[in-house]
């Protein structure tokens, strides 16, 4: 453990010989019928909040998540120049297990979740990335590039899937470990804010259109004819995102008028192609003339779930546009109908034989339309309750949205303004309907958390107060107050802890307000529950 870490733990109180996975608010009675019921949680009206660890005082911390399992927290962090993952084990005694690595600083990172069986951190970011981490190392597991730039991703109950959202209203499903493209719905009209699965595999999705959306999911035999991918327009082509080998992904200007497919040097190394042991050459028309190209043999390439094999493809670094890595020709739209749909920026690919090649239907997960719930303000957060009833959710009447405006208020100390839907609120999963609401924010809440009884909820804001509010009361139960923009609240599962992730000023001595905090949730007179 480095020097730094030590300092953190020890302001936090975390090497003083507490324990954070043990609440000191539960009675060793209770404790003991939570740990003979493993998924039981506690439930009934809560009381208030205990600040019980600091996890970290030196950064900005965007999303947290626990394991299913409770015994397991990770949160994304900005460092000086990249995010990272930090990955902790909350003992008895907590120990911070990995803090690898996610992506540049440019790109932030919202995202993260744990599998079901907590083995592994799913992390998704404005890169358009979605990684996997092992939750015990924080080795890399697994990577994919998507085409849109990526704030959700949530874990299917079973493992074997899960679902990334975009800030361009698309919802993706891959598979799990491969991170292999499955299906996709265009799920709302702009950033989609929230994913969070019901135990029965619904899929509650939240947006900045003012929706919320629940979703089936199922197992589908899909032969997938047709894909739509992004496309851009740049110096007079089309260019579209695609996989050459299943390795590289890369840009591809359409020219139907091109006689080949071609790569530049760079994507088909990336490819897998060993590009000086080609011997076969094919002439192909450039800026500068005729180029004879060495030719690679019965590559694949693959748009989504569309997928050409036994593709030809010519390497020519003078035949590439500027801005591009390759050239789709006319090998590529003789087989494969382009139309382009201005309105969501995407091109529509069809084989021309109706069918897709190589071997028969795949079984996937789809995404099939159940609800629609429409809000008055934007949706900024989503979680659902252990049983899948009520769902928490985070309103703001203000686009959540940070931007310089915001930024000048809060340098000048201006208070944001209240409303009637500034709020979080606890929601019916099968009607939408409001059940209560708490609207003691001022300006953006940016999360809300129910509790796993569903009876609690827990939001945040750029207020930078944390409140707690259960049914049947019109105060809050609990509040706390940070230096900075809240960005994420969340209820371990088994409802003892609430675990807060905000930003802090960064000050030269490193010893900045809390960033990363566990709270003990106090009950009232507590049971205990099983999910059912």
């Amino acid at each position: 453990m480095t020097s730094r870490w030590r300092a953190v733990l020890l302001a936090g109180g975390l090497l003083a010989g507490g324990c954070a996975h043990r609440s000191p608010l539960v009675t060793p009675d209770v404790e003991a019928r939570l740990a003979q019921a493993p998924g039981a949680f506690l439930a009934g009206r809560t009381a208030g909040l205990e600040q019980q660890a600091v996890l970290n005082r030196l950064d900005f911390i965007w999303g947290l998540a626990f394991a299913p399992q409770g015994s397991r927290l990770a949160y994304t962090r900005l460092g000086n120049k990249s995010y990272f993952l930090s990955i902790w084990d909350l003992g008895p005694p907590p120990k911070l297990l990995a803090d690898p690595t996610i992506n540049p600083y440019e790109y932030d990172v919202e995202g993260v979740d744990f599998s079901p069986d907590g083995a592994l951190v799913a992390t998704a970011g404005r890169d358009g990335s979605v990684r996997l981490f092992d939750a015990a190392t924080g080795a890399l597991k697994g990577e994919r590039r998507t085409e849109e730039p990526l704030g959700v991703v949530a874990f299917h109950p079973g493992g074997k899937w899960l679902v990334v959202g975009s800030l361009k209203g698309l919802m993706t499903v891959l598979s799990v470990p491969g991170l292999e493209y499955a299906s996709e719905e265009r799920g709302h009209g702009g950033p989609v804010s929230a994913l969070a699965f019901a135990p029965d595999g619904t899929l509650y999705s939240g947006g900045w259109d003012k929706h919320v959306r629940a979703w089936r999911t199922g197992m589908e035999a899909v032969r997938p004819g047709q894909a739509r991918v992004r496309f851009e327009r740049r110096g007079g082509s089309a260019v579209l995102g695609g996989t050459v080998n299943g390795k590289a992904p890369v840009s591809l200007s359409l020219d139907a008028r091109a006689p080949a497919v071609v790569l530049s040097s760079e994507a088909a190394t990336a490819a897998g192609i060993d590009v000086p042991f080609l011997k076969e050459t094919l002439n192909v028309p450039g800026p500068l003339g005729t180029t004879s190209a060495r030719l690679a043999r019965g590559q694949t390439l693959r748009f989504k779930s569309l997928e050409l094999s036994g593709v030809d493809v010519a390497v020519c670094d003078s035949c590439v546009p500027q801005g591009s890595q390759g050239v789709l020709g006319a090998p590529f739209t003789e087989r494969v109908d382009v139309a382009f749909d201005e309105v969501t920026q995407e091109a529509v690919l069809t084989l021309k034989s109706g069918a897709p090649e190589g071997p028969g239907a795949a079984e996937t997960l789809v995404l099939a339309p159940r609800s629609d719930f429409t809000f008055p303000a934007f949706v900024s957060d989503v979680t659902v309750d252990a049983r899948g009833l009520r769902l928490g959710v985070g309103l703001s009447e203000q686009k959540p949205e940070r931007n310089r405006e915001v930024y000048e208020r809060e340098r000048k100390g201006v208070d944001e303004p209240q409303g009637a839907f500034n709020a979080g609120a606890v929601v019916d999963a099968q009607s939408g309907q409001v059940l209560a609401k708490w609207p003691l924010h001022r300006g953006v809440v940016a999360t809300a958390a129910i509790s796993p009884d569903g009876r609690s909820l827990a939001s945040g804001g750029w207020d930078k107060r944390v409140y707690l509010f259960t049914e049947g009361e019109d105060g809050a139960r609990g509040e706390h107050e940070f230096d900075w923009s809240v960005r994420r609240v969340r209820f371990s599962p088994d409802g003892r802890w609430l675990g807060v992730a905000a930003w802090t000023p960064q000050v030269v001595s490193g010893d900045s307000d809390p960033a990363a905090v566990l709270f003990g949730v106090r009950y009232a007179e507590p049971t205990v529950e099983r999910r059912r």
